[in-house]
């Protein structure tokens, strides 16, 4: 008995056909191995903005949690929208190239420039000219790297198509992502704190200088595993068609949608990013102003993607054994747990951070590890109903929800810290003879709470909500292998009608 929910194989046929139109897909397996250095300049770009950004905006820049909301929520409003744009473009480019590899080599040099861009303070005293330079900037900078993270992304599901290498895959670029997070975040933490200067007697660091240098080292050092990838990567031919298209674009979509491995998978992603982002968010001011560390967040920031590099690892062997939806509700428990230990840390208690980080590498592995593992499943899925292949669009998609998602998070996020009381620190002077920097939020009790709850209870909240999804996920190890038989044989010549 079939284990597709979404294919009727009494009403499949098969006949032998000679179509000119399917020619068998080609996968070069030595590609997986440098594919996965791709990652590596994701890790400044979406490691480093995810634990910094906030900060940097709120406490170096020195914008009102309002416009700090707003211009995370635009940016990633325009990132989504372009995330579909981007990936179904990469799927008819033609080039000397490949369809992929060509946005890699002509996205890495904007990608460096804009992300340098970011880290810098316009002199100016104007809050609405920040405002509008962090926005455009951020705007531009979404763009340049969906440019490369989507084509990227799609390479996946063309390496290969078996269900466990493609967990394995999954989870070598999960650790080079990680690892390239380590790196980057440990690196850039010692980077900001470079310069100094005595206000009132009192060395205090020059966070403006600091948060450029680092932009600069990091934006160029980000196009090295790009040049890697895409030198390193050889084409993969894919199936070639007499037209572009037999599925018109916005029909496409409706089979997409209508796709129930594909809505509860990106819903699953959806979920699972929310809730990490909310604590990525607002980490380095949890530390700041709860845990009392920030000096030691480098440290525990690399303990908690070092424990994910690790688990990624694990997680990914025993999912071969148990499958990838029971590994999702372990991991998925370990995850709740560790933000909810969150919440009830003492004031103060900067060491207990570091147990909490070990321990919730152990289900943030997951929450990057799974969804990214299924999702080259369902693309197959679709291109045996379809006949077309549509990698980026699929991953397009699936990522648009997400950003869409996290707009929305993100500026609940800096709206609950505007309305807890938070405020800038503040370099004052005291008749022209003296300065010194206050910070009131160590002693606001609603700003303390707030910063509990949005690492805490929120996520985990949110968390929840993934299980249901990936309860309703139809795809198992055996029926992915049905597809693979089907697809193999309509490649072959066959004609494969799936009613």
């Amino acid at each position: 008995m079939s284990l597709l929910s979404d294919i009727d194989l009494e009403n499949t046929h098969y006949g032998n056909k000679d179509d000119k139109d399917n020619v068998p897909l080609l996968r070069s397996q030595d590609n997986s191995g440098t594919a996965g250095y791709g990652s590596l300049p994701r890790s400044p770009s979406s490691v480093i903005k995810g634990f910094f950004l906030n900060s940097f905006l709120l406490s170096v820049a020195q914008l009102p949690p309002m416009y700090t909301a707003l211009i995370l929520f635009t940016s990633k409003g325009v990132d989504a929208f372009s995330d579909i744009f981007v990936g179904s473009l990469s799927d008819k480019t033609v080039s000397r190239w490949g369809r992929r590899r060509v946005w890699i080599l002509f996205g890495a040099l904007p990608l460096s420039i804009l992300y340098c861009a970011l880290w810098y303070v316009p002199n100016t005293e104007e809050t609405w000219a920040k405002v509008l330079y962090y926005q455009v900037v951020v705007i531009f900078l979404s763009i340049a790297y969906t440019c490369v993270a989507i084509p990227y992304s799609a390479m996946n599901a063309e390496i290969s198509d078996d269900y466990d290498e493609r967990t394995s895959l999954a989870g070598m670029r999960m650790i080079s992502l990680m690892l390239g997070g380590v790196i980057s975040s440990f690196a850039h933490s010692l980077l900001i704190k470079s310069f100094k200067k005595d206000v009132g007697g009192q060395e205090v660091i020059e966070y403006q200088k600091g948060y450029l240098l680092s932009g600069g080292i990091w934006g160029f050092i980000m196009m090295i595993p790009l040049a890697i990838t895409f030198f390193g990567t050889r084409n993969i031919r894919q199936q070639t068609t007499k037209s572009e298209s037999h599925v018109p674009f916005f029909k496409g979509l409706v089979v997409m949608l209508s796709n129930r491995a594909f809505v509860t998978v990106t819903l699953l992603y959806f979920f699972c990013q929310i809730a990490v982002q909310f604590v990525q968010n607002n980490l380095l001011l949890y530390c700041t102003y709860v845990g009392d560390a920030e000096d030691e967040f480098p440290y525990i920031l690399g303990t908690l993607q070092v424990s994910v590099a690790v688990f990624i690892v694990i997680w990914g062997k025993i999912s071969t054994k148990i499958g990838k939806k029971t590994v999702y509700y372990i991991g998925g428990a370990f995850l709740m747990a560790a933000f909810i230990s969150l919440y009830f840390i003492p004031k103060g208690s900067k060491y207990a951070l570091w147990g909490v980080a070990a321990f919730g590498g152990i289900g943030v592995a997951v929450a990057f590890l799974i969804p990214m593992s299924m999702l080259p499943d369902v693309v197959e899925l679709d291109e045996l109903k379809t006949g077309e292949r549509r990698e980026g669009i699929f991953y397009s998609l699936f990522l648009f929800f997400q950003k869409m998602g996290l707009s929305v998070g993100l500026a609940g996020s800096n709206l609950i810290l505007n309305f807890s009381g938070y405020e800038a620190p503040e370099e004052i002077s005291k008749d022209g003879l003296s300065t010194e920097i206050i910070d009131n939020n160590y002693e606001s009790d609603s700003v303390i709470l707030a910063l509990r709850l949005l690492v805490s209870a929120v996520p985990a909240v949110i968390v929840l909500f993934s299980f249901v999804a990936i309860f309703f996920y139809p795809i198992t190890k055996e029926s992915h292998n049905e597809t693979r038989e089907l697809l193999k044989r309509k490649r072959e010549g066959a004609s494969v009608i799936v009613e």
